[in-house]
């Protein structure tokens, strides 16, 4: 049986506020119905949330109204709050301290290393812990893991080319955005990818081909807008 798709369905808010805030939490509250986010296969944006300031209302409600709560308790008529953020971002930090680069262009002496040989092109973030296998372990461990994420049984392809066929395959249904956020990290450690900042939105991507800038053909077509507009 193989394993299959990584499927995330929810909820961005794009109209929610910072209501208050209790010790270190911060409670947020929403109006409208949000924005869908249908996702197949993980996304990297993930770092973004491993690098947050939770002391920062903008940050904080920044990425509920780009990306959705981690907890799905926010709706029109329930505040959510960021209680327990700080163990899933202390998570996704140790996942993140398998790449190299940092936000700032910043990173280890092999990051500047490769900086060198690109002669000053733009270096991707890259999986160099080959041996990762101890921080997979730590999230597959992790409560959050273990009890939000199901792998729910699809007839789908198994296989590519001459071998391919119709066959059980796993779903991977997360239960939450942090689950989801979770198991996109957990992915991307095992196939060791690429990722960069795009240069417009500031979203973590997978960089498919050397030297791309954009998460997206969107986010392209956006910072070109605005470069004509500045000029």
């Amino acid at each position: 049986m193989a394993l299959g798709e990584l499927i995330w369905t929810g909820r961005a808010w794009p109209a929610a506020e910072i209501v208050g805030r209790t010790g270190d939490d911060f409670t947020f509250k929403t109006s409208g119905k949000g924005r869908p986010v249908d996702l197949v296969g993980p996304a990297a944006w993930w770092r973004n949330f491993s690098e947050l300031n939770l002391d920062d209302p903008d940050a904080v409600i920044g990425f509920v109204r780009r990306h959705g709560d981690p907890f799905g308790q926010l709706s029109p008529t329930t505040q959510g709050d960021t209680a327990g953020w700080a163990y899933v971002l202390a998570l996704l930090k140790l996942a993140a301290s398998c790449w190299t680069r940092n936000r700032d262009g910043t990173g280890t002496a092999l990051e500047t290393a490769l900086a060198k040989v690109a002669q000053g092109r733009a270096v991707p973030s890259l999986c160099t812990v080959w041996d990762n296998g101890y921080v997979i372990d730590a999230l597959l461990a992790s409560p959050l893991f273990v009890a939000s994420v199901a792998f729910v049984p699809h007839v789908g392809e198994v296989g590519e080319g001459v071998t391919a066929r119709r066959g059980v395959t796993m779903r991977i249904i997360p239960e939450n955005l942090a689950a989801y956020m979770m198991t996109s990290a957990i992915l991307h450690l095992e196939n060791h990818v690429s990722m960069a900042p795009c240069e417009q939105c500031g979203d973590w991507f997978v960089e498919r081909r050397r030297g791309t800038q954009f998460c997206s053909a969107s986010c392209r077509a956006a910072h070109s807008t605005s470069k004509k507009e500045k000029k």
